[in-house]
């Protein structure tokens, strides 16, 4: 900034902030220019807050008076900042070129200009670096021609670029529309598996509930039979017990007789009970019957996990045993191999050895049993692995 410049800065500042003046700009009846916001200070330094108030101008002390216009009374000079735009204009302007002569100078020789471009470092340097300093060896070139020959390179990438990007526009488009198609499939996606899973849960729970009270209603009916029976075979000891008390303590014949007669009735009935009276062939409950029930139409497969199948040869050794024990004249009750599958379901958390071998030892103690009962009996319960139930 030379001379000139710094004179008419100092005519474009504010004799209060002593800073370039904030339009508006309002000039006193004095003369003397004021920025809006430093005349508004000095009314508040001056106890100055009534619209009809006055207060001094802080350069030559004149009174100026508001009378009831507050600072509005005041004339805002627009020939000053209109010369102040176009000062501030040409201090742009001025920082600019003194910015670019700046890059321009040589970071080790302040003094010099950078007018050559080293081709070994790719660095423009000045004529002394050349000369004395560490680029005396080096290969360099005039600045300005270098400086033309990159910047048409530069021109022509930036060409290729701009027709690389209005030849990828169209693909761009379809990329982000299917980004917002896959957006929205997902959500709908989402809701949907929210919408299906609820109703299928709550199906499933259904159906667990169902499965759970049929099975109570059956132990009910299974007890209430079985107690039936029970007090049924307890009957001839109290029968016994009863005939033993009148044979020990009964009063006279008369009273003898009486009893007696009672209970021959009794032992009569009791006699025809042993001949009704049998123990239920159904037996206990059977857990593999509900677990068909529970997994019917659903896929195992998708639900056994690796430990599940383990736990199918930690069971081996049982099934075995009760394959060997098959015969064709004594086969065990279906009961014991339903109470391995129990075992299997009610131990679930435990580990035994690798699942990769489960599937053929398994199927090997259904294939190499020596009778044809075995077999049979096993086909009737299904034992088969939990991920191979087809049902």
């Amino acid at each position: 900034m030379n001379i000139a410049h710094e004179a008419l800065a100092k005519e474009l500042s504010c004799p209060v902030c002593l800073e370039l003046f904030t339009p508006p700009v309002l000039e006193l009846p004095c003369g003397h220019n004021y920025c809006k916001q430093c005349i508004e200070a000095t009314l508040f330094s001056q106890n100055c807050t009534h619209v009809n108030g006055h207060f001094f101008c802080p350069m030559c002390r004149k009174l100026t008076y508001l009378r009831g216009k507050g600072i509005g009374i005041l004339k805002r000079n627009i020939f000053a900042e209109n010369v102040l735009d176009k000062f501030k204009q040409e201090l742009e302007i001025i920082c600019s070129k003194e910015l670019s002569q700046q890059t321009q100078m040589c970071e080790k020789h302040e003094e010099e200009l950078m007018n050559l471009m080293c081709l070994h470092d790719d660095t423009p340097i000045c004529s002394i670096c050349k000369l004395f300093g560490d680029h005396k060896c080096h290969n360099v070139a005039k600045l300005s021609d270098v400086y033309q020959q990159r910047k048409k390179c530069f021109t022509e990438d930036m060409k290729s670029l701009h027709m690389r990007s209005e030849s990828t526009s169209g693909t761009i488009q379809e990329i982000q529309k299917l980004i917002t198609d896959t957006v929205s499939a997902c959500k709908d996606t989402k809701t949907m598996i929210d919408a299906v899973g609820a109703s299928l849960l709550t199906e499933l729970k259904s159906k667990i509930n169902m499965l759970k009270m049929k099975v109570e209603s059956e132990r009910v009916q299974k007890i209430e039979k079985l107690q039936e029976i029970l007090a049924a075979l307890h009957g001839p000891t109290q029968l016994y017990l009863q005939m033993k008390r009148l044979l020990d303590s009964h009063l006279n014949p008369v009273h003898f007789l009486k009893e007696d007669k009672q209970l021959r009735g009794e032992v009569a009935r009791i006699a025809q009970q042993d001949v009704l009276l049998q123990i239920p062939k159904e037996g206990s409950i059977s857990v593999s019957q509900y677990f068909k029930e529970l997994v019917k139409g659903i896929d195992m497969k998708d639900f056994v996990s690796s430990e599940t199948n383990n736990l199918l040869l930690k069971s081996a050794e049982e099934h075995n045993a009760w394959m060997s024990s098959c015969s064709n004249l004594n086969v065990p009750s279906a009961e014991a191999l339903d109470e391995i599958i129990h075992k299997i379901i009610l131990s679930l958390g435990f580990k035994s050895k690798e699942a990769d071998t489960s599937y053929d030892e398994y199927d090997s103690f259904l294939s190499t049993s020596s009778t044809s009962s075995c077999l049979d009996t096993a086909q009737e319960m299904e034992v088969l692995p939990l991920d191979r139930i087809d049902i």
